[in-house]
């Protein structure tokens, strides 16, 4: 049987964070819907207003992809890259650490990375330095969180078939076809999260 746990889920408005709410309150999991910048949402719940206890897991899918060559790019979109998908994953976690919004066995954190973190592609330079960025940050998360029981890992899935991959898969030169539907990509998270209860 399936232990309920408490999941705060960002980027709820996207293809990726709305599949993973809907997989997971359909698996009996109570989802906490933030969506940037409102983290003050589960510090003012604090275990007791806003959700019925302490996280037990976060999936961070909020992004933010723009499609600019190199000559074109503003220093203000490559900030911006840098802010939405890596930025704000810090402040999140730094937030649900700093006031002890975990659960007192621990907490595991998700944050969906992409594969644009290792491979490149023209006029993607921000992106995939910004996820780039995001991985290499939940490897150093995981290692200095992992005393307190929580793990960080970031996920790299290839293309996902989502509104902000079909207005960049042109300029990436991507095969939308072969692009999983966020669906599957939320089961697996889902199934990460599930399978790490479970220990």
């Amino acid at each position: 049987m399936c232990v309920s746990m408490n999941v705060a889920v960002t980027g709820t408005t996207g293809g990726i964070g709305g599949a993973v709410a809907k997989a997971l309150a359909a698996a009996g999991h109570r989802v906490i819907a933030i969506n940037r910048p409102e983290w003050r949402i589960i510090a003012e719940g604090g275990g007791k207003g806003m959700f019925a206890g302490p996280l037990d897991a976060v999936v961070f899918a909020s992004g933010f992809c723009p499609v600019t060559s190199l000559v074109k790019m503003s220093d203000e979109a490559f900030m911006e890259a840098i802010s939405v998908n890596c930025g704000l994953f810090l402040s999140l976690m730094r937030l649900i650490v700093k006031e002890r919004l975990y659960a007192k066995g621990g907490m595991r954190a998700v944050a969906v990375s992409s594969v644009s973190a290792r491979e490149g592609w023209a006029g993607g330079a921000a992106y995939c330095a910004s996820k780039g960025a995001l991985s290499a940050m939940c490897r150093a998360l995981d290692k200095e969180l992992s005393p307190r029981g929580i793990s960080v890992a970031a996920l790299e899935p290839g293309h996902v078939r989502t509104r902000m991959f079909e207005e960049c898969a042109m300029r990436m030169g991507a095969d939308a076809s072969s692009a999983l539907a966020p669906e599957e990509l939320a089961n697996e998270i889902c199934g990460l999260l599930s399978a790490s209860e479970a220990r």
